[in-house]
């Protein structure tokens, strides 16, 4: 099978895939950290003992979402003869290290940049430097250690109580709320700065850097800075919220304009990117498309990503001898009973709350089933876990004492996680899966339970604000707060004829394996090897300026028809320029120069209206025009044509009043109707620029909401206007209309703003021997070269024309 890429590829998570385990020197075998804690569940203690005797079962267990473990400091003589050994680190991103384990046989050079997830302070510099050399030599990570203070501000204060809660659409109001502690954002830094530095110190040229997950959001802008030409991309693994919710955060700015210093950025869904673009839009005020941002320095493509499972691989699982002996041992237990199973994260978000009362209103509504149905909610500790856990104790006493009898209890609750081997018995033994989180990325519970089912084909239970939502049309599909939607649906899934049920899995089935972790990260991988070398990511300052005596000498040179394709306002002229300047004179000199020249064919293909350009350049013998960026067209010596004839303008009662709206409250703004566009005049100077600026984002992002989604048009963002045409209307269909009547060895073409991008495009991908495409001003473009300013358009033209 063939490389993904021959880059090498750099993956910064905040875990790595690996630890360390010292060993006290008197006792080689008790380890003295101890960094992951698990339930000690040997296959012989017996799934009735498990399930049974839940007093023993309470408790705490480490947080897999949270490694770090705090522990008693120890001095540094005490380590000084302890034995270490590197072992895989099984809690941290999971979804993340199986995807690139899937990939790894296609993926020539790795290098994981991550923590050890343990306290690394009472380390010496001898074992630092020694752990560094054994894991970047035997396992291909570069360890970053950060101090435990640092570890305590950036993730158990800013992730967790500012970053994950928000995220996951739970505003804080609490007096600690950590949002306003700058303490907890300047640890979030600095940690973001240490794997910065650790990254540029390993960097070799042409890697590919993936940067992963909320915990490292200002890690882009970081390396950007130290490394300008690296090809870096960000994947999101949770929800992106609405603008709504994401402007609440002070470091909103911040956050984003790391993130977007990214080649790359991607999400889990539609939806989280949605969210992303109308946010960059809202806040800053950026030109965002469907498929990524343009800024003046660079294009950011945004891509949809949904992460999945490695399906053979749990399938290697599943055929462990355990999983078979817990598998009768199961159905031995609930023999004659219907078996419901559940695992999450015992946190707000997760909505096992929720989720047991929907459970207590099955039973009330559906009285059928009291006694023949028994729900197992494995909840998994978090640092969150104690008010939380106490409200579902709550429940959980209170339905198991209104509906257990003798031989009978209709919830198991265990609070801890259990073994893999247990954990893919339950998932095979369940008659339906209820997944219900309030908000929640993909959730690969619910692929991995989809697998274990392969001979049962019990329904999925899903809730609608998970990011598998969108991918899962065959599961039974619910809202989290409605219980009795919830309720319904458990009896819908449990009364399911058996022909139901293998069609509704043989279509999940197909969809998990189509979207599979190999899927993710080579497709991912692939696009970021890919996108780097666009044009559309070309930084202007690597675009070189127009070389006035190569083109010159093109120029001369040709012996076929040479084309002039111009932009008019802010390229021939200044924006706003009157008729009778002195700029404007200048120009039409040039113009009629150029347009003598019979082997020289000249358009100016404007914004303005009909009557505009025919006002300022109807008199220039032999130039071609035209108009509102080419609907309509007026060929030298003739009059004005239609380029379309039948454009959908119903969208335009719509804008106008969405203009209209945003006019009333901007001061200097008004409105301009064309024949084919509408347009929102601003001005962004004096007292009132910011609120200005704020206004035209919130309008950008009105027309986004409502006039995008319904209607086939795009938005032009100028500085300071906002234009609404139908998609079909670009100034790459003049300029494809006019290299159809001619046969061309020569193309110069220049323009200023987004606009152009078409045409510069279009003419990029000619087959002509002498191409130019300019562009004025420094920005990101399409275009091959750039010229400084009006002046310089022009002095480079007259420049042409001197013999």
């Amino acid at each position: 099978m063939s490389l993904i890429t021959e880059n090498r590829v750099v993956i910064a998570s905040l875990f790595l895939p690996c630890t360390i385990d010292f060993q006290h020197p008197s006792t080689p075998k008790a380890p003295v950290f101890t960094v992951e804690k698990k339930p000690n569940l040997p296959v012989a203690a017996g799934v009735p003992n498990l399930i049974d005797t839940l007093a023993a079962q309470q408790r705490p267990t480490a947080d897999p979402s949270r490694p770090f473990v705090t522990q008693p400091k120890l001095k540094p003589t005490d380590l000084a003869n302890a034995e270490w050994t590197v072992r895989p680190l099984s809690t941290g991103n999971i979804g993340l290290q199986n995807a690139i384990q899937a990939t790894r046989h296609r993926i020539d050079k790795l290098l994981w940049v991550g923590t050890l997830a343990m306290s690394t302070d009472s380390l010496s510099a001898d074992q630092r430097q020694e752990i560094t050399k054994t894991l970047m030599d035997d396992h291909n990570c570069c360890p970053v250690m950060p101090t435990d203070a640092e570890i305590e501000g950036h993730y158990d204060r800013y992730c967790k109580q500012v970053l994950w809660p928000y995220f996951h659409y739970v505003v804080q109001a609490d007096i600690q709320n950590m949002m306003y502690q700058n303490a907890a954002w300047e640890a979030y830094c600095a940690l973001n700065q240490r794997f910065a530095d650790a990254i540029v110190e390993q960097y070799q040229e042409g890697d590919i850097i993936w940067v992963n997950d909320y915990h490292l959001m200002l890690l882009p802008g970081m390396l950007r800075k130290a490394l300008p030409r690296a090809i870096i991309g960000f994947f999101l693994h949770i929800p992106f919220p609405s603008s709504e919710l994401f402007r609440c955060l002070p470091t909103r700015k911040e956050l984003l304009e790391a993130m977007l210093q990214s080649d790359l950025i991607g999400f889990q869904t539609y939806s989280f990117a949605r969210h992303f673009l109308q946010t960059c839009a809202r806040i800053l005020s950026l030109d965002a498309t469907p498929t990524g941002i343009q800024m003046d320095s660079h294009y950011v493509s945004v891509g949809i990503y949904p992460i999945g499972i490695d399906v053979e691989a749990l399938n290697r699982k599943r055929a462990d001898p355990d999983v078979g002996r817990w598998v009768s041992m199961l159905k031995d237990k609930y023999a004659g009973k219907k078996l419901i199973v559940a695992r999450d994260k015992l946190d707000y978000i997760k909505g096992v709350r929720q989720k047991l009362l929907a459970f207590e209103q099955f039973l009330i509504h559906h009285p059928e089933w009291q006694g023949e149905v028994v729900l197992i909610q494995i909840a998994l500790s978090t640092s969150e876990q104690n008010e939380v856990r106490a409200h579902i104790s709550d429940v959980v006493s209170r339905v198991n004492s209104k509906f257990s009898n003798i031989a009978y209890q209709p919830i198991v609750f265990l609070h801890q996680d259990i073994a893999f081997e247990q954990y893919l018995a339950l998932l095979s033994s369940a008659d339906a899966s209820l997944i219900t989180p309030l908000r929640d990325g993909m959730n690969l519970t619910s692929h991995e339970y989809i697998v274990c089912q392969e001979n049962k084909c019990g329904p999925l239970i899903l809730s609608e604000f998970t990011g598998t939502y969108g991918s899962f049309g065959a599961c039974l599909r619910v809202n989290p707060w409605d219980y009795r939607q919830v309720g319904d649906a458990i009896h819908e899934a449990l009364s399911m004829s058996q022909e139901e049920k293998t069609g509704r899995w043989k279509e999940l089935y197909r969809s998990i394996t189509a979207n599979s972790a190999q899927n993710w990260a080579s497709t991912l991988i692939g696009d970021l090897s890919k996108v780097h070398d666009a044009t559309s990511r070309r930084f202007s300052a690597q675009i070189p300026p127009v070389d006035t005596r190569l083109v010159k000498k093109a120029y001369h040179s040709s012996k076929q028809q040479r084309v002039f394709l111009f932009d008019y306002g802010g390229t021939l002229v200044q924006h706003g320029q009157s008729t009778g300047s002195p700029g404007l004179a200048r120009l039409i000199r040039v113009l009629e120069l150029l347009a003598s020249d019979p082997q020289n064919l000249v358009y100016v293909i404007s914004g303005r209206t009909k009557a505009n350009v025919e006002r300022d350049l109807g008199n220039v013998p032999n130039l071609g025009l035209s108009a509102e960026n080419g609907f309509y067209i007026k060929p030298p010596g003739e009059e004005w044509q239609q380029l379309f004839t039948k454009i959908d303008i119903s969208w335009q009662p719509a804008v106008q009043e969405i203009f209209q709206y945003y006019t009333e409250r901007t001061p200097g703004a008004y409105i301009e109707t064309k024949d084919i566009s509408v347009i929102w005049h601003y001005r962004t100077v004096g007292q009132d620029a910011s609120y200005v600026a704020w206004q035209a984002a919130e309008c950008q992002n009105h027309i986004a909401d409502l006039v995008n989604k319904n209607f086939a048009v795009h938005v032009v963002a100028g500085t300071t206007s906002i234009e609404v045409l139908p998609n079909e209307i670009n100034k790459a269909v003049v300029a494809n209309r006019v290299l159809q009547d001619v046969q061309s060895d020569f193309v110069l073409s220049i323009g200023d703003d987004r606009s152009d991008e078409d045409m510069f495009g279009l003419l990029n991908k000619q087959e002509i021997p002498n191409v130019f495409t300019c562009t004025v001003g420094s920005r990101s473009t399409e275009a091959k070269y750039f010229v400084s300013n009006v002046q310089g358009v022009l002095a480079s033209l007259e420049h042409l024309l001197h013999p």
